[in-house]
């Protein structure tokens, strides 16, 4: 998990959880309703200029708090996809949130903590 971020960091946020829905920023910028050009320089010039709601946008898309993008330090990026229930979601979401928790949970699991 990164400590700090700077304008650059954020950009390189966004653009992670827009690789990990296996998507192009193209194909984003438009399923959140965004010109393409649009997000293309909030990812070159940082997210330090962008326009609230374009951020807003942004981080509904990427199922991120708009906090996240601006707290000195940033949450692990959620894990979605087809793979996972609701639950499961959920379940990894709180497990993120508790790490002082996580060796208790993967002792009871029988797993090695990475």
């Amino acid at each position: 998990m990164r400590e700090t971020i700077d304008n650059q960091d954020r950009s390189a946020v966004i653009r992670e959880g827009i690789a990990l829905r296996g998507m192009t920023v193209k194909s984003f910028a438009a399923q959140i309703g965004m010109p393409y050009s649009t997000l293309l320089s909030i990812l070159k010039s940082g997210v330090g200029g962008a326009a609230l709601d374009n951020l807003q946008k942004i981080c509904s898309g990427l199922q991120l708090p708009l906090a996240a993008l601006q707290s000195p330090t940033l949450p692990q990026p959620p894990i979605s996809g087809p793979a996972l229930t609701a639950a499961e979601q959920r379940l990894l979401k709180q497990y993120r949130a508790l790490p002082e928790m996580q060796p208790a949970v993967c002792k009871l699991l029988d797993i090695e903590k990475p």
